[in-house]
């Protein structure tokens, strides 16, 4: 680890001590985050995973998989997110103003996630499992900076979200004088005694040595697709996504490739504060740098202690030999 990443770090640290004292009277009691004496100006959140793993081919053990501080705050139209992530050689994970243009109309701009994914979209202390499906993290956009707008075309039913980013992941700069756009709609339900959330999503942009698909470096001409869903009702929850990605190298003596993956999950709350999930997630990378196609299966189980505190087991394996899987357990802190 480099000296100047060693030094962020410490500074991070020693911010979050010295507030504490601030926030000892504003602690939210509902896991969320912590205001710092009382304001929306300055909100203070944060995250803590650990895992251990078993039965991985590099060898058994524990690792601290997140440790996020998340600074926040409104002012009027105003509001603004700085996230860092400790664990990871790249600290600073978001750092986006957005303003209120209108009731209905919010302009984003900074590093934080591409409107692309509802999986991607969702905070890693919500997801169902210790990790995203293979599709999603190989093929989304993920974390750039760029630009959005955002316009409710339906109060609290439909939204409608365009952006333009540099194409390259984290703080990278653009890597030429194209930049990626993507554009999102997401629409929310009631369905009975539940609710359906639906998302669809698209992306194009021209690359030059990017990583698309994860982890292959791509140079010419992307487009991606793709759709989420999700019904919560009451005790049970179904959701899945698909994503499609048409890679037109400038290389002559490669033919295009179009990465495929899509996947599938349920739950069930079996009692208060216990819930079962399973994922079955397929994805064929269509590269040659990368593995065949192949299918596996995550079992789960999340047991929510508190609000803000959460404990998961999973254990994935490929379909072909369900013995041949490893198991993740994690103690999850986490104040939003």
């Amino acid at each position: 680890m480099s000296r100047s990443s060693t030094a962020v770090r410490t500074n991070l640290l020693a911010l979050l001590v010295a507030l504490l004292p601030c926030t000892a009277l504003a602690q939210s009691p509902d896991g969320g985050p912590v205001s710092v004496l009382g304001s929306e100006a300055l909100q203070i959140g944060g995250l803590i995973q650990t895992d251990a793993y078993l039965g991985q081919e590099a060898g058994d053990g524990f690792r601290a998989r997140s440790v996020r501080v998340r600074l926040g705050g409104r002012a009027e139209s105003l509001s603004y997110v700085v996230q860092t992530e400790l664990t990871s050689p790249e600290v600073l994970l978001d750092a986006v103003t957005r303003l209120s243009l209108t009731d209905r109309v919010q302009l984003s701009a900074g590093l934080f996630k591409t409107p692309y994914s509802g999986e991607i979209l969702t905070p890693r202390p919500n997801l169902l499992f210790a990790e995203r499906a293979r599709v999603v993290n190989s093929l989304s956009p993920a974390r750039q900076v760029g630009a959005t707008l955002s316009g409710d075309l339906i109060p609290d039913r439909l939204t409608a979200t365009v952006g333009a980013f540099n194409g390259t992941n984290g703080l990278q700069a653009n890597d030429n004088d194209h930049l990626l756009y993507v554009g999102r709609l997401a629409s929310t339900s009631p369905t009975g005694p539940g609710t359906l959330t639906l998302g669809a999503n698209a992306g194009y942009s021209i690359d030059d040595q990017v990583q698309a698909p994860r982890p292959v470096s791509f140079s010419g001409r992307r487009f991606l697709i793709g759709g989420d869903a999700r019904l919560d009702a009451e005790r049970w929850l179904l959701a899945g996504e698909v994503h499609y990605a048409a890679l037109d190298p400038d290389d002559p003596a490669r033919d295009t490739y179009t990465p495929l993956g899509y996947y599938v999950a349920g739950g069930v709350d079996v009692a208060p504060s216990h819930q079962l999930v399973a994922r079955f997630d397929r994805y064929d990378p269509d590269a040659p740098e990368l593995t065949s196609p192949d299918h596996q299966v995550t079992l789960g189980y999340n047991f929510f202690a508190t609000s803000a505190v959460r404990a998961l087991i999973n254990y994935q394996a490929p379909t072909t030999d369900l013995t041949d899987g490893f198991i993740t357990l994690r103690l999850q802190a986490a104040l939003q």
